[in-house]
């Protein structure tokens, strides 16, 4: 499995697994970014900052450029993904 790095303050990163991501959507009022997997899994990830809405170009997209450097999460490969803003913590649950 690949996972994407997520940069930290401090230089530290949280990892976030590649595969069987179904959706990517940015909340800019709660500066998060939040990933569902296809299992029912979620991951939050909350934002120093608001993250960028950018058609073809904001932060969730260069999570999905990640991926796909990534080969669809079959790499071995940890690849960053240079956010507009830094990491502040990432949550894992279930929904």
């Amino acid at each position: 499995m690949g996972y994407v790095k997520l940069l930290k303050a401090g230089g530290k990163f949280d990892l976030l697994p590649a595969e069987g991501i179904g959706q990517i959507a940015i909340n800019p009022e709660n500066n998060t970014i939040n990933v569902q997997y296809v299992n029912g899994d979620k991951i939050v990830i909350t934002c120093a900052s608001s993250p960028v809405i950018k058609a073809g170009g904001g932060d969730d997209n260069k999570i999905f450029d990640a991926i796909e450097k990534i080969n669809g999460a079959s790499g071995e490969g940890i690849f960053p993904a240079t956010l507009s803003t830094l990491i502040t913590s990432t949550q894992v649950s279930a929904i």
